[in-house]
């Protein structure tokens, strides 16, 4: 392959197709590149490369069957040499990638408003401007950035969050102004925006804090306790964390061991035992804990900084940015004035949490299997096998129609509760409910990752390369299928519901 005029094309900077084939570059999504002095060292082999320098005005589809486009702005960012000119990005439109009142324009829906359009453009604006480009240099840290989580803050995303009205008391002046008649639909689009990142660790270390815990503080404790913790945790400034599970028990939260009694001394609670796998608990300053006190068990804030206790960190494979921790108590001294609600009615209070956390969890999965479903298109359409693209072969497509399929179905599930939520569903009601959502959920997202597996073949066993979009889903599917209660709990708690029920 001829190469010639180097310090002419560099001066350059924009460059004719006519130029890329008779200079022997190579054009991936508009932008130019010199490998000539890389196709000795490049991975794949010398021949891949010099079958595509030249030959082609556009690489990009043979690029992206292979690689993670992210290496074209790191690694590789020096082999770029100029753009192509008159280059224009194409429009990207994927089928059930986006919930469909967001896809068409002009689909019909009882429950989104123009206030439901604006929040929307606004949390993926901050989406695509804060999280998305530094997500790569983070996500496999030990804790997320300060100063993103709050930015957060500022722009409302995680007052949004927390399961009821929007906590206006508890920010600070400088957030976002509220948005119109903010409802639960206002929250599941908060969530389902910042899922678009598709990595469940980070949507964890983000979101949890509010979501889970949070909640059940402004839901549950006294004004007092609201202002002391709130707004710090809202503003991003502290994290917070839900610590129900201990290691004996799992979904049995009846068989909770860690005890809370009263000291003699000056009323205080003395805690000991232990909790397990407690997400973002290696940051968090406040945990929400589940004790057993006199009768039966209680919710208590456990401040890091006031109470003395261990907390060591829980391994959790590709996800240590979700600081799953193991906390040990051990006569731990926590104030009487940090019992939330009353004494005793821990387990009503456990309960009706959880609605709020399955509800969360499935917005998660929702959008993540549509996260899957659009790597999958990108790539049946890019990857050829048998001399054509996937997307030609019929087993292919019937992959992709029954996630599309599962997902729409699903979605409307979850627009159903979001609207019984905002009418005011009685948590009692929900129970049932959320549950059959919060299995099906994981089983939609199983289902999609599980086919993805066969469409992107051995590249769904390598988190580099083209793997990358997708191997860490196959990894993470555990995560979704056991907190909150594990799939058959759920499964048996809704049959359990159906027979106390039934009337004849």
């Amino acid at each position: 392959v001829r190469i010639s005029g180097r310090a002419m094309m560099a001066a350059r900077r924009e460059f004719t197709e006519e130029d890329i084939k008779k200079d022997g570059l190579i054009a991936i999504k508009g932008k130019v590149y010199d490998v000539s002095k890389f196709v000795n060292l490049h991975p794949g082999g010398r021949d891949v490369l010099e079958q595509e320098r030249g030959a082609a005005a556009d690489s990009t589809r043979a690029f992206l069957a292979f690689h993670n486009p992210a290496i074209l702005d790191t690694k590789y960012a020096n082999l770029c040499v100029g753009v192509v000119k008159g280059y224009a990005a194409p429009v990207v439109n994927i089928p059930y990638a986006e919930p469909l009142m967001v896809q068409r324009k002009q689909w019909a829906s009882p429950y989104y408003t123009e206030s439901h359009r604006k929040w929307r453009n606004h949390v993926r604006d901050f989406v695509d401007r804060e999280i998305l480009p530094t997500l790569d240099s983070w996500k496999d840290s030990k804790e997320p950035p300060r100063d993103l989580y709050q930015k957060m803050g500022r722009a409302g995303l995680l007052a949004a969050l927390t399961g009821g009205d929007w906590p206006r008391e508890y920010l600070d002046a400088d957030v976002v102004p509220e948005p119109e008649n903010f409802d639960r639909f206002h929250e599941m689009i908060a969530i389902d925006e910042i899922s678009r990142c598709g990595h469940g660790a980070v949507i964890s270390a983000i979101t949890n804090g509010p979501s889970i815990a949070l909640s059940g503080v402004l839901k549950y404790g006294t004004s007092e306790q609201k202002k002391r913790i709130a707004t710090d945790v809202l503003m991003g400034r502290e994290f917070i964390a839900l610590a129900i599970t201990e290691a004996h028990s799992g979904s049995d939260v009846a068989s909770t061991r860690t005890t809370a009694v009263r000291s003699d001394d000056d009323g205080s609670y003395i805690v000991t035992g232990h909790k397990k796998w407690i997400t973002n608990g290696m940051y968090a300053r406040y945990f929400l804990t589940a004790v057993r006190t006199g009768k039966g068990l209680s919710f208590l804030l456990i401040d890091r900084k006031e109470s003395e206790f261990d907390v060591r960190s829980v391994k959790i494979r590709d996800s240590q940015l979700s600081g799953t921790s193991f906390l040990d108590f051990d006569g731990t001294k926590v104030p009487r004035a940090n019992l939330i609600g009353k004494e005793d009615n821990g387990w009503t209070m456990i309960m009706h949490n959880f609605n709020h956390e399955r509800f969360y969890i499935c917005v998660i999965c929702c959008r993540l299997s549509r996260v899957v479903l659009e790597q999958c298109v990108r790539y049946a359409t890019v990857r050829t096998a048998f001399g054509k693209p996937l997307s030609n072969l019929q087993s292919i497509r019937l992959k992709v129609a029954a996630m599309a399929r599962r997902i729409e179905l699903f979605q409307s599930l979850l627009e159903t509760i979001a609207f019984n939520m905002k009418a005011g569903a009685l948590d009692k009601d929900l129970g049932e409910v959320t549950a059959m959502a919060k299995e099906e959920a994981s089983r939609v997202y199983a289902f999609c990752a599980g086919e993805a597996t066969h469409i992107f073949g051995g590249n769904a066993l390598s988190y580099t390369g083209a793997g990358y979009a997708i191997e860490h889903h196959l990894a993470q599917i555990k995560a979704y299928e056991i907190p909150a209660g594990a799939q058959d709990t759920m499964q048996d708690f809704v049959g359990r519901s159906i027979f106390k029920n039934a009337r004849f």
